[in-house]
């Protein structure tokens, strides 16, 4: 293909060649029900395609980045009916996640009503860096129920090293303002970074919230390092306890967040089954699950007590005493 507009770097052609990568939009590199995303989309049955436009130095999914044309591909149909099967686990949402889906939007368009027929009561969530052509913004803004933004830096001298793009910042502001203008509901997330607080997450959370219509803002303080980050000068280390209390002020009064309150969800069935989740093990021997699935949830509760609400969801009372021992 000649002239590619999936995002704004507009790249010659499609293929190996191109920033992305992807000679083949829709591969898929992980799928399944994930617990911890906002309650508004939680559970929510996950796609995580390859090829990203950005590379973000602590991306933990680095799969997407430099083996853009490896992983499962299926029709389109077949996805959508595969994804409706009674063996996973129940879900509210089905998130196109990535890398990248804006990358992969030729397979993205067929993709969409294919989930409407198989899975028409689950909310269509679509999760990018915000590094979108505007052209296609509304189409995006008709087709998803949810627009999910990560907005990763203001500055451009910060995203140019570690997003490899100094336009990002321009054109994800650009996005998010295009898909509030046009009434979409908006989650953006802010991952604060150590050494980004003031001169990124700071202007990204008050852009975030004075923007109009349905915005949910999300300040997220649980980075912890992965992959290249862990060599990184700045970005090796996690959130010290004064960052994380700063990002949390950063807020406004009367900014809206994502609701404190779970979803109802379907009861998840004894032969319901989980994917294989990747992971990470640190130098310091740290555990880094890019994914949290049923399987996983009753060990990371035990570590994080505040998650311990999501336990309803395996039929587990949330005050029950966990051990990993």
């Amino acid at each position: 293909m000649a002239g590619c507009t999936d995002c704004p770097r507009a790249c010659a052609a499609r293929g190996p060649d191109s920033y992305c990568g992807t000679s083949r939009p829709g591969r898929v590199f992980w799928r399944g029900v994930t617990l911890l995303e906002e309650h508004a989309i939680s559970p929510t049955y996950e796609i995580y395609f390859t090829g990203c436009s950005l590379r973000c130095r602590f991306c933990t999914v680095p799969d997407a980045l430099y083996a853009p044309d490896v992983g499962e591909w299926m029709p389109p149909e077949d996805l959508a009916r595969d994804v409706a099967d009674a063996r996973h686990p129940p879900f509210n949402a089905v998130s196109l996640v990535g890398g990248d889906p804006t990358v992969n939007l030729p397979y993205v368009r067929d993709l969409v009503p294919a989930l409407r027929r198989h899975v028409p009561t689950a909310d269509l969530v679509l999760n990018t860096n915000l590094f979108v052509d505007l052209r296609h913004a509304p189409w995006l803004t008709d087709a998803f129920d949810w627009i999910v933004g990560d907005v990763h830096f203001w500055r451009p001298a910060c995203a140019g090293p570690l997003a490899g793009s100094r336009d990002y910042p321009a054109a994800a502001v650009a996005a998010g303002e295009a898909f509030a203008a046009a009434g979409a509901r908006l989650i953006l997330r802010v991952l604060v970074l150590p050494g980004h607080l003031d001169c990124c997450a700071a202007p990204t959370v008050a852009w975030a919230a004075a923007l109009p219509g349905d915005v949910q803002v999300h300040v997220m303080t649980h980075y912890a390092p992965a992959g290249r980050a862990r060599s990184h000068a700045q970005l090796g280390r996690g959130l010290t306890d004064a960052e994380i209390a700063a990002a949390r002020a950063l807020l406004p009064p009367g900014a809206r967040v994502p609701d404190a309150a779970p979803r109802p969800v379907r009861a998840r069935l004894a032969t319901a089954e989980d994917p294989a989740v990747p992971f990470e093990v640190g130098p310091d021997g740290r555990v880094l699950f890019p994914f949290v699935t049923g399987d996983l949830l009753p060990v990371v509760a035990d570590l994080q007590p505040a998650l311990r609400d999501r336990l309803s969801y395996l039929g587990t009372p949330a005050d029950l005493a966990l051990s990993t021992e």
